[in-house]
């Protein structure tokens, strides 16, 4: 194994047995290979603890960590963050998978422009890639600005484009993570939100990489694909969260357009998902109720009125 790999690929795994494969020879054929994998077990109760084991008697790039007890996958990414030894660092979900160049274009593009982010294109993959959803796609290499990315990010402005808070279709400068002290939250969901707003917001260079994709595989058993009470407290927590370090840094003002078009965006993203989860009426106006409840809670209709489109969340009134 490289004792000193140029880039650190982190999965976190967590019951994906029927995935994992497809996943790990994704990332172990790349045509970059100056590079680490670093696999971490989250106490998975099913075989992947077992694949893992094969593909590190095989491949002397994975680094398997396997831990006792489940904390989550924001925990677990901010333990490979620690373990990383690379001067690059990106991620993988244990159920996606990614382009053979994927790391060769975002690794020679982080390096060309000095960038703090490389970010590529996604498609959303539906019944094992027999459908797919191309998602934010970028039409020209380019280099930005962190604060016209965080635009972007949050939709505070109409620019025709969209940089998503998904964190796997970019790679990361490791010396920008840990000189800034940016790591993920606690939550079960929205970690990803929390992580790529303040990654965004402080770099000062983003490299945007064309013909380049990330392949998100959508499960019905995903957090994100289901509903439940704990997604919208961690929504909501999450921006809470945000609020808070603005705050302490004392840049909430600067940035409110930008923090409240978030808000705006993760909770219409909340309440979307509301509508596709497959429920009675009934059982989605509960919800419904539940999340304006603690929504309110957090917010005043004052605080946040002038900075949103308020139209695009009273369209879901109609449940």
């Amino acid at each position: 194994m490289n004792d000193f790999p140029e880039l650190s690929v982190i999965i976190p795994v967590y019951n994906v047995q029927s995935e994992l494969r497809t996943c790990l020879d994704s990332v172990i054929n790349q045509s970059y290979l100056n590079m680490e994998i670093i696999v971490i077990n989250d106490a998975s109760t099913d075989g992947s603890a077992h694949i893992i084991e094969e593909y590190a008697a095989k491949y002397q790039l994975i680094k398997p960590v396997f831990l006792q007890h489940n904390i989550g996958v924001g925990d677990v990414r901010n333990q490979g963050i620690a373990l990383a030894k690379g001067r690059y660092v990106g991620f993988v979900d244990s159920d996606d998978w990614i382009d053979m160049d994927f790391y060769q274009n975002l690794v020679a593009s982080i390096k060309s422009n000095d960038s703090d982010i490389a970010v590529c294109g996604v498609k959303t993959e539906y019944n094992n890639s027999l459908n797919y959803q191309l998602r934010y796609k970028y039409n020209s290499e380019n280099c930005i600005t962190g604060e016209y990315a965080l635009k972007l990010l949050t939709k505070s402005e109409n620019y025709g484009c969209f940089i998503t808070p998904i964190v796997n279709n970019k790679v990361y400068n490791a010396d920008f993570l840990k000189n800034t002290n940016i790591r993920f939250n606690s939550a079960r969901s929205f970690q990803d939100d929390f992580f790529s707003f303040f990654a965004i917001l402080r770099s000062k260079r983003i490299s945007l990489v064309t013909d380049t994709y990330y392949h998100y595989y959508q499960r019905q058993s995903s957090t994100t694909h289901t509903f439940s009470k704990r997604l919208v407290t961690d929504c909501l927590d999450t921006l809470v969260q945000i609020r808070d370090i603005l705050q302490k840094d004392m840049c909430l003002e600067k940035y409110k357009k930008e923090y409240y078009s978030y808000v705006e965006r993760l909770i219409t993203s909340l309440l979307d998902m509301l509508i596709r989860k497959e429920q009675d009426s009934v059982t989605q106006k509960e919800y419904l109720k539940y999340i304006l409840l603690q929504f309110s809670n957090h917010f005043t209709v004052s605080e946040v009125i002038d900075y949103i489109d308020a139209s695009r969340i009273f369209n879901f009134f109609d449940l």
